[in-house]
């Protein structure tokens, strides 16, 4: 085989995952579900070459992460030759959305079929989590859920609905500098908090409540239950031991701009990850009237419109 190309897209959380109980596994200590954005994705195409080698974007980039994880792969399933990796992002840098989730599990589809392996997508959940944790829920379309598990083996995503049940989202695009907490050292630290194992059991609830919410294309029970969820996880983080805070004067404004909207009658719900860009729950016969009172209030924000998008795709 010459080279393989695929294509993965990112994923947003809508039971977060914020901490983990095996750092080294990317293992975490909530199961989460997440789901698939169409709009934002990676296309990756690997070859063999003399050695590692990552060209992102058009550049030669720092190879490093690749290449430890190439070489988790080579310990795996056998030595094989350097691999160059060419990438390209199509997840905007202001957007907050992890293209780690893309990027790893676009690799994994692309390396699974180079190495010749069988595409089982439990086994290859397990190694795009290896890469980044989320990246484990991205090989799927719609919904997925990770399952925390207890080790290697457990710890793995599938596809929980895979239909489109009309749920938008608005991606506020608040700012693309780098974080000042970077998100393992704010897990480690979101695990000191007093409140945190309360956290953890309440998202397992939540967990339960969201599925059965999807299910039913219960919109507005979806968007409460992410939004608490969500607000829950960003608490921890200013109850810990060194307390911080991803949230910018902008983030905060947006978040009581999006309840203003669910209080006059709109479905309007908030969740946010590790940083300070809000993304804002709704459906597609609300998305237009939103996006023109968002863009009207915040013009300097870009706003994009995203619905659920597919699984791993061979190109």
């Amino acid at each position: 085989m010459n080279e393989i190309t695929v294509r993965a897209h990112t994923n947003i959380a809508l039971i977060k995952y914020w901490g983990k109980a095996n750092v080294a596994l990317n293992i975490p200590t909530t199961s989460s579900l997440s789901m698939t954005l169409d709009r934002f994705y990676t296309t990756t195409s690997v070859a063999f070459a003399a050695q590692d080698q990552l060209v992102l974007n058009g550049q030669t980039a720092d190879a490093t992460r690749v290449h430890n994880f190439l070489d988790m792969l080579r310990a795996k399933y056998g030595d094989f030759p350097g691999v160059l990796v060419t990438s390209k992002n199509h997840v905007p840098t202001a957007a907050g959305l992890a293209s780690s989730a893309s990027s790893f599990a676009a690799l994994t589809g692309a390396m699974f079929r180079l190495l010749e392996l069988p595409e089982d997508l439990t086994e290859m959940s397990r190694i795009a989590r290896r890469g980044s944790g989320s990246a484990s829920r991205s090989l799927f379309g719609n919904f997925a859920v990770w399952n925390k598990g207890e080790d290697d083996a457990s710890s793995y995503a599938e596809s929980f609905y895979d239909e489109d049940i009309h749920l938008s989202m608005l991606v506020a695009e608040i700012s693309s500098a780098q974080k000042k907490m970077p998100s393992t050292r704010g897990m480690q630290l979101a695990q000191t908090a007093p409140t945190y194992r309360s956290w953890v059991e309440k998202s397992a609830g939540q967990l339960e409540e969201m599925k059965a919410a999807i299910r039913q294309a219960d919109i507005e029970k979806i968007g409460r239950l992410a939004e608490d969820n969500a607000l829950g996880m960003h608490e921890q983080n200013r109850l810990c031991a060194e307390p911080f805070d991803y949230f910018t004067e902008d983030t905060r404004r947006i978040i009581a701009f999006t309840q203003e909207c669910y209080k006059s009658g709109l479905l309007a719900f908030v969740t946010i990850d590790a940083g300070p860009n809000v993304k804002i729950i709704t459906d597609k016969a609300t998305e237009k009237i939103l996006l023109e009172k968002f863009r009207a209030n915040f013009p300097e924000i870009t706003f994009d419109v995203a619905h659920a998008g597919g699984g791993l795709e061979y190109l």
